[in-house]
Order: structure tokens, then sequence, then C-alpha cells
């Protein structure tokens, strides 16, 4: 990996990062007091002297309990304090002594601890030679007791922390975690990375499809969920359109491409020449899941070919889950499933319904039937006959990985136009669809890619524009349009403002949101005023 993939990791998974980093601090900060032990991290000395004990008089051994009791109390630890200089009370002096019993080798060993060695030294030492000096008189009650210093105590430095000293200050503390914490949280993201096999970025797909990335649909920052809106005809300069309106150029000038290496020269030919002869384009939408924003694709696609004065006809064609009726604001009525089932008393002109978007009318999917998968191998004629009503004709058909009905129409259309939503296919799934298409040997403009991170962005016309008049209210008012009337109102409220096709302008086919050209200046006169001294 380089290290264009690991940000691309860590601005994919900052959220992990993150959190990990701010719980590793947050648990710091709570456990660690907030006044640290001020003898934390300060050096201590510890200094031991050694006493041999024996018997006076038959040179056994004696009680080194009943004698360790001896050094600590009574007359020892106040001769130990005169020697010391000690003012306290000898209590409290010979508490921070420590008398161990050593049976075994018939020792006792007096230690003594300070932060300074000399005087840690001098507590042990003066105790043992105030403890020889109590013993050399014969006492009963001791067992007659013979005591002789073995080894005077030396100060030695207590080991701290194993090498490593922990900072007693809090946020000190709590910095070192939260840096801990990031390392972990990109660990954690490596491990998810690599888990996760959902195609994201614009290489990604491309890699794992193999097909020209036609058009790129951004993730917008306000109203971002733009399924269920036509923002080519209600939003016509955002950049959500104009991604449209470049996978409608592509369509246009790309009519075929090649899916596989078995597809042959001769097969994008004859395509072509089909195109050419009949003057009408069938081209089919899909995507390799649901809810990747196939229909929607084909909303404002549509949309964008009525824009160029071409009479566009939409087939709904997803037959198991239709929906393209509610984004053009028609009701289901008798459809495709209607006429195929029954030529005779059907016809497909009478099915044909004008939409909210001008110059773009569509054909239903009709009444849904218990199998409707045994409908789509005979619609051959359906799409012979649609090629005659319309200068294109776009398809909106079932998923290729959830249905197998858009394998039968597959064969009968010119190109194919596959939607990719990011995050949402996975790698497997990305070769089955590349498997399929390319053992049907399907001609293939390329694929809409929507959702892309990499262009997440606000809005070209909300920033920038051009027209007529007054430029602050124009770029004010194509701001608010794109906000709330876009972004926030359900899909059906905006639509409902755009004039509704009848029977009887059918035929004109009109262009929508073009300008008034008599308010237009002549070229010379604005190069005239645009030169003149006054301006």
């Amino acid at each position: 990996m380089t290290l264009r993939d690991y940000l691309m990791i860590a601005r994919r998974r900052w959220l992990v990062i993150v959190t990990c980093a701010l719980v590793a601090a947050t648990v710091t900060w709570f456990i660690t007091p907030a006044q640290a032990d001020k003898s934390d991290g300060a050096v201590s000395y510890t200094a031991t002297a050694t006493l041999l004990v024996g018997n006076r008089l038959t040179g056994e051994g004696v009680s080194l309990d009943r004698l360790a009791l001896f050094v600590k109390t009574g007359q020892i630890p106040s001769s130990a304090a005169e020697v010391l200089g000690y003012a306290g009370d000898p209590a409290v002096l010979a508490s921070q002594v420590t008398v161990t019993p050593d049976p075994a080798a018939a020792a006792l060993t007096i230690s003594a601890s300070s932060s300074d060695g000399a005087r840690a030294a001098a507590t042990a030492n003066a105790f043992a030679d105030e403890t020889v000096s109590f013993f050399k008189e014969s006492r009963p009650e001791t067992g007659n007791a013979t005591v002789s210093v073995l080894q005077v105590a030396t100060p030695i430095p207590d080991e701290i922390g194993g090498g490593f000293v922990v900072p007693p200050s809090r946020p000190l503390r709590t910095a070192i975690a939260a840096f801990i914490g990031l390392i972990l949280g990109f660990a954690l993201a490596l491990i998810m990375q690599r888990v996760d096999s959902r195609l994201r970025s614009r290489d990604e797909v491309h890699n794992a499809l193999r097909l020209p990335i036609i058009a790129e649909v951004p993730r917008l920052r306000h109203g971002g969920a733009r399924n269920g809106v036509i923002a080519v005809a209600v939003d016509p300069l955002s950049p959500y359109s104009d991604a449209y309106r470049a996978a409608r150029t592509a369509l246009m000038h790309t009519v075929t491409r090649k899916a596989s290496d078995g597809y042959t020269a001769r097969r994008a030919a004859n395509a072509e020449r089909r195109v050419a002869t009949t003057g009408a384009r069938l081209i089919l939408v899909t995507s390799a899941n649901a809810s990747e924003g196939k229909t929607t694709t084909v909303a404002n696609l549509a949309a964008s070919f009525a824009e160029t004065g071409q009479r566009v006809l939409v087939l709904d064609a997803d037959l198991r889950s239709p929906d393209a009726h509610n984004l053009f604001d028609v009701p289901q009525g008798a459809g495709i499933s209607d006429h195929i089932s029954d030529p005779g008393d059907v016809s497909l002109e009478a099915l044909v319904r004008p939409t909210s978007v001008p110059g773009v009318r569509i054909i239903t999917a009709g009444t849904r039937l218990a199998h409707p998968e045994s409908l789509s191998s005979r619609m051959g004629h359906l799409l012979s006959e649609a090629r005659e009503m319309a200068d294109v004709v776009v398809i909106d058909s079932a998923p290729l990985l959830a249905a197998s009905d858009v394998f039968d129409i597959l064969p009968m259309v010119d190109t194919v136009l596959l939607v990719v939503r990011s995050g949402r296919l996975t790698d497997v799934a990305a070769h089955r669809v590349a498997d399929l298409l390319g053992r049907f040997q399907v001609p293939i403009s390329g694929l809409v890619l929507i959702g892309t991170r990499g262009r997440r962005v606000d809005g070209y016309g909300g920033s920038y524009g051009y027209g007529y008049g007054d430029s602050k209210k124009k770029k004010r008012g194509r701001t608010t349009r794109s906000t709330s009337a876009v972004g926030n109102a359900p899909a059906s409220a905006p639509m409902a403002a755009t004039p509704r096709l009848t029977d009887s302008d059918a035929g004109d086919w009109p262009l929508p949101g073009q300008p008034d050209v008599s308010t237009d200046i002549e070229p010379s006169a604005r190069r005239a005023r645009r030169t003149s001294p006054s301006a």
C-alpha cells in the first residue's frame, strides 16, 4: 500500500480513529488523580544492617522474634534517638525501622528507608549498634542472647517503575493516552478496510467492473438524499444536474462499447447501423442491486435528453418493483404488463402518458402480476413499437443481481447504462456483474457513479451563475430554490409547479428552461457598452 492509500483509509475511517483517541483520553483523564502524589518519581534509599544472634551459655539459638521485639521497643529506640539527635518520640523513629528475623541463619536484619541515603544508613547502624550494646549484659528474659554486627548498613537506591516512568501529570498522561488511541484507531481502521469489500472510489469501481465511468453524481452536503427528485428539471444549475447531462452527452456520442473481448466489431457496427436507420436510441438503465439510484438516473437522464429538443419516452420495465411513475407524478394505471398480456385489447399508443417534465412521456409498468418474469421475454414487439414513438427511449429495468427479467431485454436494446452507488456494491458482486454482461456481450456505454465522497460539493449555481438582470438577485434566487425546494420538500412538491403536457401539445415537445431571446442584448451592443468610457 502507498501513502495515498493510507491517507484514503484515514479519511474514510476518521470517525473510528477519532473515537478511539477520545475514549482513551477520557478514560485516562478520569482514572488519573487531579493532584499527583509528590513522592512519585522521587529516589528512595534502603540501608540494611545484619546481626548474628547466639546463646551466651550454651551457644544454641534463641527466640529471634522475641529479640526483634526488644529492638523496636524500650531502651534501644531511645538510645538510637539520642545517637541520631532525633528530638521526636522514639516510638515514631522505631516505626521507620523494619526488623526481620532469619531463623535459618540465626540472624536479624535491621532496615531503614529514606530519601537521604546517609540518613537511612545512619538510622540502621544506630539501631544495630545500640542493640549490640543492649545485649552485652546477660539478660535471662531474652535467653542470655549474644549479638554481634555481621554487616554494617550501606544505602542502596530503590528501583522505580522498571525503567519506564509514567509521568504523574494528568494532562500529560491524557495526551499520551490520546496518541496511543490514535495508533490503535488507525490499526482498527486498517482491519476494517481489509474486511470491508465495498467499492467506493472511482478507481475501485473502475478496476472491478472494467467499464468507463461516464459521469459521477456528487454527494451533496445539503439535501444529499436526492433520490426521488428530478434535479435536471427543478434545479438545472446544480452539479447534480450537470452530472446527468454528462451521461447524456456520452450516450449521444458513444452509442455502444465493448462489453468483453468476445464482443466483435461486427456486432458494434450492427448496433450503430440500427440506431442510424431507425433514428431512435433504446437505452437500458440498470444496476447490480436495488436502491442504487437506477430509477432516479432514468428520470434525470430523460429530462436531460428532453432539454436538447428530443422526444423522450420512458418505459418502466421493472415489473417487480415499479417506481418511475412516482418520480414523474403519474398514476400507475394500465401499462406494459397489460399490453404484453393482451396486445390486441390494449394498444401501446393508448398507454403513453405525459409527465410533469416537458418533452418526456412515460409508459408505466401496469398491473402488477404474480409472475412478471414471464412477460420480459415477450417485450420484443413492444420495444419495436416504442422506437417509432420517440427519438430516445429510456428503459428502467430490474437490477441485474436481484431478478432475471433484465436478461431477456438486454439483447434487444442499443446500449446499456450501469448505475453504481458508492459504498453499496461489493467486489464480489461487481465481478458477477462484469461476468454476466460479458456473457451476454451487451453493448455498454459505461456507468454512472453516484455519491462519490471525492466529489462532495455544495453546488455550482449557488456561488456562480450567469443570466440577465441583477446578478445578486438571480444568485440568491437559485440558492433558495436549490436548498429549500429540492433539499427539504418532498419529491412531488416541486414537480407540481412544472407545466404538464397534454395530449394536444404532445407533438410539440417543448424545451424546458429556454431563455426569452427577445430580452437579450445583441452582441454588438454588449461590446459597445463594455468598451464605452462611461461603463
